[in-house]
């Protein structure tokens, strides 16, 4: 099962950001070549100013465009596709990669065993569903996860559900219960084989590792996700405000 999200509605601002993406990847918008100005893009792509700017701030996050403050909009300096990665990994692939793809190559249960049960917070024996996912974009893997759910929390999920990028949505609905918050760990480790075989990416060469545990309401661990990311298509992104924080 693959599924994507080009079979769901895709906003304007993602299509117009699509086209000029496109158009810079493929060499046609060179390096350093200025954009033309906000007004002849709306007249270009056909849609309005705010949904211009909003594409452009999606070209920025990923670092294909550069905005200079009283010069104009210019093409980066050997700009490359990567994927700037929120902890709300359905929203930032809604908004920058929606022809993403995602396949479940493993799916089953299996006893916790260590360390999954002690994060989990259940017996090493207890039943688990586990499921590994590949996540692919224009056919090149940027993502594999291993996903680890406690039984309390499986609900009346299915293979196809797990396909889904907007897995989360889809898993609180199918498993009746509401996620209350998430721990994240991000670090740097060197690929391992197995990491090589799903990423297509050298043994030994740098990976982004993401351990996420999603606790419900009751603060119960309701799942452990281990997600490994392609360095070369992806990078984490995270947003701090100074004033929420001194309020």
């Amino acid at each position: 099962m693959i599924i994507g999200y080009n079979q769901l509605k895709t906003p304007a601002y993602c299509r117009a950001a699509a086209k000029l993406r496109d158009q810079i990847l493929s060499g046609r918008r060179p390096c350093g070549q200025q954009l033309p100005a906000e007004r002849v893009l709306c007249r270009q792509l056909q849609v309005s100013r705010i949904t211009i700017r909003h594409a452009l701030q999606l070209l920025t996050h990923e670092g294909l465009i550069q905005r200079r403050h009283g010069s104009g909009t210019y093409v980066a300096p050997n700009p490359g596709r990567r994927i700037p990665l929120m902890i709300d990994y359905t929203g930032s692939i809604r908004s920058h990669a929606p022809q993403l793809r995602r396949t479940v190559v493993v799916a089953r249960q299996e006893p916790a065993g260590e360390p999954r049960s002690t994060l989990l917070q259940v017996a090493p024996a207890d039943l688990v569903l586990y499921a590994e996912r590949v996540d692919k974009l224009a056919g090149t893997p940027v993502a594999w996860d291993q996903a680890t759910i406690a039984a309390a929390f499986t609900g009346r999920l299915t293979r196809p559900d797990l396909a889904h990028v907007d897995f989360i949505e889809i898993w609180m609905k199918r498993g009746r219960f509401q996620i209350r918050h998430c721990e994240q760990t991000v670090e740097a480790m060197a690929t391992t084989a197995e990491i090589a075989e799903r990423l297509d990416w050298p043994v030994g060469q740098p990976v982004l590792r993401s351990t996420e545990v999603y606790y419900a309401t009751t603060n119960q661990p309701a799942g452990l996700f281990v997600s490994y990311y392609h360095p070369e298509h992806i990078c984490i992104r995270s947003k701090f405000r100074w004033e929420e924080a001194s309020a």
